[in-house]
């Protein structure tokens, strides 16, 4: 069965800020300017691209998957980042 998507169902770029505010994805651990959400999609392109693995992504950028698999589904939704 398939269910068509709603409104409410769309993840936003409020929501992926609120993620990466929970989840502390914006640190880094080399003292170099912080992440933004941008650079987290623009990586997930990349690693969709190259095949890379969400769980791999999500290890080295050291935060849940559960943030990778929403980036990708901000990107399968269309969204523009």
């Amino acid at each position: 069965m398939f269910r068509i998507l709603g409104r409410q169902d769309l993840l936003t770029r409020d929501d992926l800020e609120a993620m990466r505010e929970e989840f502390g994805a914006g640190e880094r651990d080399d003292g170099g300017l912080p992440y933004d959400v941008d650079d987290d999609l623009r990586q997930m392109r990349l690693a969709e691209q190259t095949r890379l693995n969400p769980e791999r992504w999500a290890e080295a950028r050291g935060v849940p998957l559960a943030y990778a698999q929403a980036l990708r589904r901000f990107l399968a939704q269309g969204a523009q980042g």
